[in-house]
């Protein structure tokens, strides 16, 4: 008898209310972000800096990661010592929130390149802050047991915001402000709608021992990576993938124009086209993602899959002689990241340590591991593809297969992750 009381221990709930609020945040300020990356910048650089675009369009999207790259920690760590009584990730990501969409405006605003880069970094200021508090959320309200599929739903959403952004963004492509601050009343409506249902966690002022603010600073970015190898190897691992995603995403539209020789009265029907197939394509790669990941278990193994697609995805770019073969390669690369996205997303959950208290900070540092290959890639593209020029390929095709090769290094990386499958 007390077997079968065992056996039917219920398994922990899933609060609705914080799934929700999860997905409701994600797509708002997902949206909103995403027509600016991938649409605005390119317009707005080619037309601020047309001899100089691509170096010019480097630096801003350096600007973005490096902005959350740097803050993230830290903002992390302070939101894990957060006592307001409305929260711990409330405060953070509707401060961080309303600085983004002020980023939003400015950029929008821009009339130059200094104009532009400002209108970054209090974008980046604002969207660091709101991402480490909102990156908490997962692990403090979702059990183990449906992180997956959380993370596969918000992927989801985070497809469906770059599909509207790719649908919408070029209906627009000659008004800059509604490219770059369009999105933000759906931002600011999933920000007042999702904290309203979030169900926050509150921490008692007394568990938090005295400390001073440059203490808590450092303790932001305090970090033994011999003290948690799996977090390293799993950190270090995602870095390579997103440098490797990083070489074949920021120059969509100038491989169309430059390489495929697309007409500027082409280019919007085409750049819809590729976000339609793209959204089908990464709805279809969180789905199976989402579905093996609770089956297989060895999301190590599933990563290394998931970076030699990238791979595949990036070699028919590189060699691809029209746009009908380009399309073929994208969607490949946007399965793949769709698939890679829950799978390694338990994963870094799974290796997370510190314990409760630190989930904001550790999760945080992720966003290096995201934020400084997105910041160093565009930067180091321009060389690749000048030598890549020197070459009988081109500038644009070696730059896409040494994306491929990267994401591959960072798919055999993870196999030295030891304490998870």
């Amino acid at each position: 008898m007390a077997t079968d009381v065992a056996d039917e221990t219920p398994v922990e709930k899933v609060s609705k209310r914080a799934v929700v609020a999860i997905l409701i945040t994600i797509f708002g300020s997902t949206a909103a972000a995403m027509m600016p990356a991938l649409i605005a910048l390119p317009i707005i650089m080619a037309r601020i800096a047309p001899d100089n675009k691509e170096t010019a369009l480097g630096i801003a999207t350096g600007i973005s990661a490096f902005g959350g790259m740097i803050l993230g920690p830290l903002f992390g760590a302070l939101s894990d010592r957060t006592t307001s009584r409305f929260g711990m990730r409330r405060p953070g990501m509707v401060i961080g929130g309303l600085l983004a969409m002020l980023g939003l405006v400015l950029l929008g605003l821009a009339d130059s390149l200094p104009a532009v880069f400002a209108a970054l970094v209090v974008l980046a200021v604002g969207q660091a802050l709101y991402g480490a508090s909102h990156a908490a959320m997962t692990p403090d309200t979702i059990p183990e047991h449906a992180r997956g599929r959380v993370v596969g739903f918000a992927s989801m959403m985070g497809v469906l915001a770059a599909l509207l952004a790719g649908i919408v963004g070029p209906q627009f492509i000659d008004n800059q402000f509604v490219l770059a601050a369009g999105g933000v009343p759906l931002y600011l409506l999933g920000l007042v709608v999702g904290m309203a249902l979030y169900r926050d966690r509150r921490l008692d002022p007394a568990q938090v021992p005295p400390q001073s603010l440059l203490r808590t600073v450092v303790g932001g970015y305090r970090f033994n990576p011999k003290s948690a190898p799996d977090f390293s190897w799993v950190w270090i691992s995602r870095f390579f993938i997103t440098l490797g995603i990083a070489f074949t995403g920021v120059f969509t539209i100038y491989l169309l124009t430059d390489h495929l020789k697309v007409s500027p009265q082409e280019l919007p029907s085409l750049i819809s086209i590729n976000s339609v197939l793209g959204m089908a394509s990464g709805l279809v790669g969180t789905v199976v993602g989402s579905f093996v990941t609770d089956k297989v278990r060895s999301r190590k193994r599933l990563v290394l899959v998931a970076a030699l697609m990238l791979a595949a995805g990036s070699a028919i770019i590189a060699f691809a002689p029209s746009v009908p073969v380009f399309f073929v390669g994208s969607a490949l690369l946007t399965f793949a990241n769709g698939f890679l996205i829950p799978t390694d997303g338990v994963l870094v959950m799974g290796v997370l340590p510190g314990g409760d208290g630190a989930n904001a900070k550790y999760m945080s540092f992720f966003t290096i591991a995201d934020g400084l290959p997105r910041s160093l890639g565009p930067m180091i593209a321009p060389a690749v593809m000048t030598l890549g020029g020197m070459t009988a390929l081109g500038g644009y095709p070696v730059l896409y297969l040494a994306g491929g090769i990267v994401a591959i290094a960072g798919g055999l990386l993870v196999r030295r992750v030891r304490g998870v499958r």
